[in-house]
């Protein structure tokens, strides 16, 4: 009988063991989810980005990805073909002669998708000062929140920012002339930006 009372003490005092272990782990866990699904949608937006220059070689049409917000419903981005040679505009878009390659897609992904941070301030990923501007427009894109690839291999230059909705943000940086991107990661405590794998 002794051995039993022993064997349950020692089963229970394992279980809360276990129990303040898992307690302990659930937040970073959460982090870990939010940061994979930050990584995952600035991924995505990247390949999206390679498919457009691309495509935009290939044709010899300029390619953009055009972002819109819709009320409750977050951004959204589609590929859209240049259909009479003026480059991709939002006029041509909605009357049919500039060409939707690929149906609209959320930009959300386990609460990541487009977004800054502004219940802290965030630094410039230039390195002078603090990010300005509209916070609520995560898209620096040029006018019209549409960034544009040339049959030529250039692109527009811009930057999307990427957040969490708690502590990390991402940026995709897009060089104009090359078209080159480049991806900074920042959380809150950082006091700049720095190089982001994807």
């Amino acid at each position: 009988m002794g051995d039993i009372g022993q064997t349950f003490v020692e089963t229970v005092v394992t279980l809360v063991v276990v129990a303040l272990a898992a307690l302990v782990a659930i937040p970073s866990l959460g982090g870990a989810v939010r940061s994979a699904a930050l990584r995952g949608v600035t991924e995505r937006i990247r390949m999206q980005m390679l498919r457009a220059r691309a495509e935009a070689m290939r044709t010899g049409k300029a390619t953009a990805l055009v972002f819109d917000y819709e009320q409750g419903g977050g951004w959204t981005c589609t590929i859209v073909m240049d259909g009479d040679g003026d480059g991709v505009r939002r006029e041509d878009l909605d009357a049919g002669r500039d060409l939707a390659l690929e149906s609209i897609f959320q930009m959300k992904e386990n609460k990541a998708g487009l977004g800054i941070l502004t219940m802290v301030r965030v630094p410039d990923p230039s390195g002078h000062g603090w990010l300005g501007g509209d916070l609520g427009d995560p898209v620096r894109a040029g006018s019209g929140n549409i960034m544009t690839f040339t049959p030529e291999g250039t692109s527009s230059s811009g930057t999307l920012y990427f957040t969490d909705g708690k502590t990390n943000m991402r940026a995709l940086r897009v060089f104009g002339i090359t078209a080159r991107m480049r991806a900074l990661a920042w959380r809150v405590g950082w006091d700049r930006w720095q190089l982001a794998g994807l």
